[in-house]
C-alpha cells in the first residue's frame, strides 16, 4: 500500500494551479437535421421527434459504455473510451432512428483531448468533432482520419474518404471520411456545407492575403531571431534534469545523488502538461560535461534545464539547484536546500514541486498526490533501492545480480516497498540472468503483481506487467490496457511508450506504433535501446532509409556494435545493396554471446549472408554453430536462417519450438519480413492464431 505524505509542502506550493480533469476520448457529436424548421411548423411533432431521439441516444450510449456529456435537445456531445465503441454506437443509433417515426440525424466523430472546468466541457477534440458533424446530412456518419485509422483493421466497417476541409479556427486542413455501410448516406462533397473557413475567390484578395502573410512571416522571423528568443515560459514545456554534481561525496555514495536526480525526473514525468521530460539514460551522459547549457539543450531538444550541486557534511545534505530557460538565459527558479540525512526522502518531492510551480504547469490533483508522496518511509531501504537501480542501469548479468541483491535488501527493511518489487521484476523481464523465458518471466510476473498489490497506480509495475502480457502471454488487448494505464500515470515514461509502440506495430497498427516509438526516443534521445528499437521498427515497416539514418547515429558499446552492424546489414539487404550488407555482416563478432545470452551472432551472420546471396558461406556458418554445445541458441534466429536458405520445414519446426519456449523475439513475427516466404504456410498461420495475431 502506498504511503501518505508525511508533510504537505507540495500541496501548499501547488494550490494556485487551475484544477482541470483532462482525458483522451473518442468524441461523438449528433445533430437533428432541420429540427428548427420542424419546431416552427409543428411544435408537438418536434417534441415527439426529440423524445424518440433522446431515448435512442441514452440506450445506445449506455450499451457501448459511453457518456453523454452535454444534451442540447436536438443534439448531443458524447465521449467513449475507444473509437470502436463510438462508431458502433453511431451505427446502432442511426439504424434505430431510420425506422418510423424517423429522425434525420447526422453524426461526427473525432479522437482528442477533452477537459472539464466549472462543469463545462472544453478541448480541441470537441471543436473538431462539431465541425465534422456540421458537414453531414441525414443518416450520415462522418469522422476524422484518427477515427478511420482505428477502423482499418476492423471487419464490419466500410469507410470512404470524402476529401480535405479547412474548418473554422482549425489551422491545418483535415481529411474527413464517411461510413459507407449499407443503409448509410455518403454526402456529395460538392454539396457539403458546414463550419468551414470562408473561401476567398477574388484574385486581388488572394494576392493581398499572400503579401500580408509574407510580411507577417518576415516580421516574425526578425522578432524571433533578432529581437526576442522564444522560450519555455511562453508555452514550450520541455525540460532536462542534469545529474547533480557531487561535492565532498565519496564515490561509493554517488548513487545517492544519481538516485535523487532520477527521482526528480520521475516525479516531473508524471505531469501531463509537460510535453517532454528527458529520461535518465540520456542526461547521465552529461556528468562533468564541458558543454554549454545551449549545446545540451539543442542535443536533447528541450527549452529548459535544471542543474545543481549536492554537498554532504556529516549528517547534512546541502543542495543548490537552478532552472534556466536556455534560449533567453532566464533564471526561472533557483533555491538553496539543506536537509538532515534522515530527510532525504522529501528532497526530490520538494524540488519537483518547486519546478512545477516555476514552470506554471497545470497539475491535476492525482499528479499533485503522485509527486508529493513517499514510496517508503525507511531511509535505509530507499538507499538500497537507489543502489539497486544504479546497478540495474549497468545492463549486464553481474550488475543485475547486484541490483537484485540490493532490491531484496530494501524489501527486507520495508516489506511494503512497491518500487523495490518493480525493480526485481525488471531484473527478470530483461533477463540477463542466463535463464530461459519459461524460467524468468513467471518470476518477473510474481514481483510485478506484488508491486501492484501494494500500489495499483505504480507506473513501473504496470509497465513490467504490460510487457509480460504481450511478450510472453500474447494477450495483446490486456497488455494494451495495462500500458495505456501506465502512460496515463506517467506520460513521460519512455519504456512504457516503447513497449506500447511495439505492441501496436507488431499487431498491425504500424503508423500508431511508430509514433509511440518515436515518442520514446524523443523522451530519451541518447538512450541506445530506444533508438535501436526505433531503427529496427522502421525496418519492419519498410522505411529503410529512416532505419539507416537512425541506426547510423547510434553510439554503441563494443557489445552493442554487433547488434547495430547486423541490423544495418539487414536494412541494406532489404534495399538490395548487397556489398554494403556484407560489409556490415562481416563486422559482427561470433564471440559476443558470452556477454549477451539473448543473441548468438553467428546465426545472425548466417541469416544475413543468405539474404545477400552468400548461401554456401551462410550454410557452413549455420551448420558449425548448431554443433556447439553448452551455448543457448535462439530457435527464432535459427528459423530466420533456415527461411533465408529456403529450408522451410526446418524453419517452421524452429518457430514452433520458439513458441513453446516463449523466445524473446517471437512477438515481432507478424512484421518480420524474413518470414514472408512462409507466411501463407498452414503451420505458420496456425502459429499466428496460437499467438492471437490472426
Amino acid at each position: 500500500m502506498s504511503k501518505a505524505p508525511v508533510t504537505d509542502p507540495v500541496s501548499l506550493i501547488l494550490r494556485h494551479f487551475t484544477m482541470q480533469e483532462h482525458r483522451l476520448a473518442a468524441i461523438l457529436f449528433t445533430d437533428i437535421v432541420g429540427s428548427t424548421a420542424v419546431m416552427q411548423k409543428d411544435e408537438q411533432a418536434a417534441v415527439n421527434m426529440n423524445r424518440r431521439y433522446l431515448s435512442a441516444l441514452k440506450q445506445s450510449v449506455a450499451k457501448h459504455n459511453g457518456e453523454i456529456l452535454n444534451d442540447y435537445g436536438d443534439g448531443s456531445l458524447c465521449s467513449f473510451g475507444s473509437a470502436i465503441q463510438a462508431v458502433q454506437c453511431a451505427i446502432e443509433l442511426q439504424q434505430q432512428l431510420q425506422t418510423e417515426p424517423m429522425v434525420p440525424l447526422r453524426i461526427g466523430l473525432h479522437i482528442g483531448e477533452i477537459f472539464f472546468e466549472d462543469g463545462k466541457v472544453f478541448g480541441d477534440g470537441v471543436n473538431v468533432a462539431s465541425r465534422i458533424q456540421s458537414l453531414g446530412v441525414a443518416n450520415s456518419v462522418l469522422f476524422s482520419s484518427e477515427i478511420n485509422n482505428k477502423l482499418k483493421n476492423q471487419s464490419g466497417f466500410r469507410t470512404v474518404p470524402i476529401g480535405k476541409f479547412r474548418f473554422k479556427n482549425v489551422d491545418e486542413p483535415m481529411e474527413v471520411f464517411a461510413l459507407a455501410n449499407e443503409g448509410f448516406l455518403v454526402p456529395d462533397k460538392k454539396k457539403m456545407e458546414g463550419k468551414l473557413q470562408e473561401r476567398k475567390t477574388e484574385g486581388k484578395k488572394w494576392i493581398l492575403a499572400l503579401v500580408s502573410a509574407f510580411i507577417f512571416i518576415v516580421a516574425f522571423f526578425i522578432y524571433r531571431n533578432l529581437i526576442h528568443v522564444n522560450g519555455f515560459s511562453e508555452g514550450e514545456k520541455t525540460i532536462a534534469v542534469l545529474p547533480f554534481e557531487n561535492v565532498g561525496v565519496m564515490d561509493t555514495e554517488i548513487y545517492i545523488s544519481d538516485g535523487i536526480t532520477q527521482d526528480i525526473i520521475k516525479n516531473l514525468s508524471k505531469i501531463s502538461s509537460l510535453q517532454k521530460v528527458i529520461g535518465w539514460f540520456s542526461v547521465r551522459s552529461f556528468k562533468k560535461t564541458t558543454k554549454t547549457l545551449k549545446e545540451i539543450a539543442d542535443e536533447l531538444g528541450v527549452a529548459a534545464i535544471l542543474s545543481g550541486t549536492m554537498e554532504r557534511h556529516s549528517d547534512k545534505i546541502h543542495i543548490i539547484a537552478e532552472l534556466i530557460e536556455v534560449n533567453t538565459n532566464k533564471r526561472l527558479w533557483g533555491d538553496d536546500f539543506e536537509y538532515e540525512t534522515k530527510d532525504i526522502l522529501s528532497i526530490q518531492s520538494k524540488v519537483a514541486g518547486e519546478i512545477v510551480k516555476a514552470l506554471k504547469a497545470n497539475v491535476t490533483q492525482q499528479e499533485k498526490n503522485n509527486i508529493s508522496r513517499h514510496n517508503t518511509d525507511n531511509v535505509e531501504a530507499y538507499k538500497y533501492y537507489l543502489k539497486g537501480r544504479n546497478f540495474w542501469n549497468g545492463r549486464s548479468r553481474t550488475n543485475f545480480d547486484s541490483a537484485e541483491a540490493n532490491f531484496k535488501r530494501a524489501i527486507q527493511l520495508d516489506p511494503n516497498y512497491a518500487l523495490a518489487y518493480a525493480g526485481l521484476a525488471d531484473c527478470y523481464t530483461y533477463n540477463f540472468q542466463g535463464m530461459s523465458q519459461l524460467e524468468a518471466i513467471p518470476i518477473a510476473r510474481g514481483y510485478a503483481n506484488q508491486a501492484l498489490e501494494l500500489d495499483s497506480n505504480l507506473s513501473e509495475g504496470l509497465t513490467s506487467l504490460g510487457f509480460i502480457q504481450h511478450n510472453f502471454d500474447f494477450e495483446w488487448d490486456k497488455s494494451k490496457k495495462t500500458l495505456e494505464r501506465a502512460i496515463e500515470l506517467d506520460p513521460n515514461n519512455p519504456i512504457a511508450h516503447l513497449y506500447y509502440g511495439n505492441l501496436l506495430q507488431y499487431t498491425g497498427h504500424t503508423e500508431e506504433g511508430l509514433k509511440e516509438a518515436e515518442k520514446a526516443a524523443a523522451l530519451d534521445p541518447l538512450a541506445f535501446g530506444a533508438n535501436w528499437v526505433l531503427g529496427r521498427n522502421y525496418y519492419f515497416a519498410g522505411l529503410n532509409d529512416k532505419a539507416i539514418d537512425r541506426l547510423d547515429k547510434l553510439k554503441p558499446t563494443p557489445l552493442q556494435a554487433a547488434v547495430v552492424a547486423w541490423s544495418l546489414g539487414l536494412v541494406y539487404a532489404q534495399k538490395k545493396m548487397y556489398p554494403e550488407a556484407i560489409q556490415q555482416f562481416d563486422k559482427v563478432s561470433t564471440t559476443d554471446h558470452n556477454a549477451n545470452p539473448i543473441d548468438y551472432y553467428a546465426i545472425m551472420q548466417s541469416y544475413g549472408y543468405s539474404l545477400a546471396g552468400e548461401h554456401d558461406k551462410a550454410k557452413k556458418l549455420l551448420d558449425s554453430t548448431l554443433k556447439l554445445t553448452g551455448v543457448w541458441l535462439s530457435p527464432y534466429r535459427i528459423a530466420q536462417a533456415y527461411t533465408a536458405l529456403g529450408e522451410y520445414d526446418k524453419a517452421l519446426e524452429q518457430l514452433e519450438k520458439s513458441y513453446d519456449m516463449r523466445d524473446l523475439h517471437l512477438f515481432w513475427i507478424k512484421v518480420d519480413p524474413g518470414f514472408i516466404p512462409i507466411r501463407n504456410n498452414p503451420r505458420f498461420i496456425n502459429l499466428m492464431k496460437k499467438m492471437n495475431l490472426e
